[in-house]
């Protein structure tokens, strides 16, 4: 995979697991009966909500790249860069990243709405399974961003835990 990819695979993921936690653990806890097709709904929403704030992310964030470049190029105006090849190219990288996104972000939700299908009895199970995929996504953080490992592994799963937290207490499945 290119490295120009992982961001929005991670961001996918990271995305699909929070909102999950977010929008299910007061259910999840409260023993509140999770079927697959509020969890194909979770997971949809999630990868609808995700798909358009990334790609209004990348698409800026790759348009104000290309304005300060040309800028440092002393070009008086980017609007020819922006209709040409390389203005094409963003859009394009915008889209494919974004479509990335929502698949990952998509797979991310139904780790934790999926394990709840699977183990209805135990509810630590989906909450583990989170944890575990959020600490394995710090650590393929770190290692793609060369920082440390133990830290970012901390920062996920901590997010984890403090969104289940408030997800239990605004129970917005109940």
């Amino acid at each position: 995979m290119k490295n120009k990819y992982l961001f929005p695979v991670s961001i996918g993921l990271s995305d699909g697991i929070i909102t999950a936690l977010i929008l299910a653990s007061g259910g999840i806890i409260g023993n509140t009966h999770i079927d697959l097709y509020l969890a194909f709904k979770i997971s949809f929403g999630s990868a609808f909500a995700g798909t358009f704030s990334y790609f209004i992310a990348q698409y800026a964030g790759l348009n104000e790249e290309l304005h300060r470049t040309a800028l440092q190029l002393n070009l008086k105006s980017t609007n020819y860069l922006l209709k040409g090849h390389l203005g094409s190219e963003i859009f394009i990288e915008s889209i494919i990243g974004a479509l990335i996104a929502a698949l990952f972000s998509f797979l991310g939700a139904l780790i934790p709405l999926s394990s709840s299908l699977i183990v209805r009895n135990n509810i630590l199970i989906p909450f583990i399974l989170s944890y575990i995929s959020l600490a394995i996504l710090g650590l393929f953080i770190s290692k793609t961003t060369a920082g440390r490992a133990p830290f970012w592994i901390t920062v996920m799963v901590t997010v984890g835990i403090i969104v289940t937290v408030a997800g239990y207490y605004l129970k917005l499945i109940v």
